[in-house]
């Protein structure tokens, strides 16, 4: 994969901020609970980019990107078990206690290559296109 100077430009950015948070004082309410810094080429088209609250309960916004689909969703802090995700080819499911939320996909994604982290109250997925 060849290296973009853009990307190493933000993933510098991301652990300036990383750190700059682990830095600030005791935390307060309304302070920074989490952040992701998406780079490679995203679209610009407003209409791609997918917020979504639905009768799951779970929060979450989905972005196409060239070769990656995005799904970022808060995970709530008063859950009983780990929050997890069941990728699948056309969809993927989140799964955070009783909540279950199923998204389906824009397009069919490699499995293989797919993955989530959950990281300060923020469950991140990356879905690489098939």
């Amino acid at each position: 994969m060849p290296s973009n100077s853009d990307d190493e430009i933000y993933r510098d950015l991301a652990r300036l901020l990383e750190h700059m948070l682990r830095s600030l004082p005791s935390p307060e309410p309304g302070q920074v609970v989490g952040f992701t810094i998406m780079t490679g080429n995203l679209p610009i088209d407003p209409e791609a980019y997918g917020y979504t609250d639905d009768s799951s309960g779970i929060d979450y916004e989905c972005v196409e990107g060239n070769e990656t689909v995005f799904v970022t969703a808060r995970v709530p802090s008063d859950l009983r078990t780990a929050p997890y995700v069941d990728i699948q080819p056309r969809q993927i499911r989140i799964v955070m206690d009783d909540r279950i939320a199923e998204i389906d996909l824009p397009v069919t994604i490699d499995i293989r290559h797919s993955f989530y982290q959950v990281r300060h109250g923020v469950m991140d997925v990356s879905c690489r296109k098939r």
